[in-house]
């Protein structure tokens, strides 16, 4: 069993207990163990009881609560290593060179860094590897971005490497540098579920450190592949997605929201129509997003 010398495994977990110990079994049954395990407790019906692993852990909780990105921040701050690997509780890791890529990431000045992933049918999630898509491919809708997704190319690591840059990557699991992510001053905590990774993947590379993915190793992760989480998600993606472009890509403030407006408009009109003849519960999530892009989505 190989011990991972100053890396602290940090996670969160809401309601998911079991999930959360099976990624954390998994990762010391196939790879070994760490110096340490944060996990923030995010304000679970009950208390979740500490998973029976080999590495110490430390338990911290939420009373209510903050979202998952809130938790993330606060597991992150509570490490003492030098790096940290960030994972979602859904991930099973898979027996594999875990560890060339991690002596890689200690080097050529990485600040954070995905490993590839395929969701739990075995399908490969390449989008994480994609670079962003441009705002008015955001706001032209699935078709665009399909067509968009046809043109790009898979990222390619140097002849030696296995770690290729990328412009933003996300925090499914991570590795993390934390003296970068100290210096960057952590995850925005405006967000409260989605895009905060890729925020700090931009602050980072804004600041001259490099963002990758691991090309070596590969987890399973259950919620690759676009698990929407319902109509709060969605709407909680849209509004993360506007504050992000507005203020990486201030061009977007003058033609995304009236874009997604007009675009939300069709899509409600489409399945207004589509509601006459059978059920359609999209039309209820339509109505909302005409509703939310004339609020910014709050």
């Amino acid at each position: 069993m190989t011990h991972f010398a100053d890396l602290t495994l940090a996670t969160t977990m809401h309601n998911n207990a079991p999930m959360s110990a099976a990624m954390l079994e998994s990762f010391e049954t196939n790879l070994g163990t760490v110096d340490k395990i944060v996990i923030v407790d995010d304000g679970s019906s009950r208390p979740c009881r500490l998973p029976s692993v080999s590495s110490p852990v430390r338990l911290m909780r939420n009373e209510q609560p903050h979202g998952f990105c809130h938790a993330s921040d606060l597991a992150l701050r509570a490490v003492r290593t030098r790096y940290a690997l960030l994972v979602d509780a859904d991930v099973l890791f898979e027996p594999g060179d875990f560890a060339g890529g991690y002596a890689e990431f200690q080097k050529d000045n990485w600040a954070w860094v995905n490993f590839r992933q395929t969701n739990f049918q075995g399908e490969p999630q390449t989008g994480y590897e994609q670079p962003m898509m441009p705002p008015w491919i955001f706001a032209a809708g699935n078709q665009a971005l399909k067509l968009w997704e046809k043109f790009q190319r898979p990222p390619v690591a140097r002849p030696g490497a296995r770690i290729v840059e990328v412009e933003a990557a996300h925090s499914s699991c991570t590795l993390v540098n934390m003296q970068a992510f100290r210096d960057a001053g952590g995850f925005d905590r405006w967000y409260w579920q989605c895009q905060s990774d890729i925020d700090l993947s931009l602050r980072l590379r804004k600041a001259g450190l490099r963002v990758g993915v691991d090309l070596g190793y590969g987890v399973k992760h259950e919620g690759a592949g676009g698990k929407s989480g319902g109509a709060g998600r969605v709407l909680d993606l849209y509004r993360s997605r506007l504050h992000l472009y507005e203020h990486f890509y201030p061009v977007s403030r003058f033609y995304l929201r009236p874009l997604l407006f007009v675009r939300h408009l069709f899509e409600l009109a489409w399945f207004a129509v589509v509601a006459l003849w059978k059920n359609e519960p999209r039309l209820q999530t339509r109505i909302e997003m005409v509703k939310g892009v004339l609020k910014g989505y709050r």
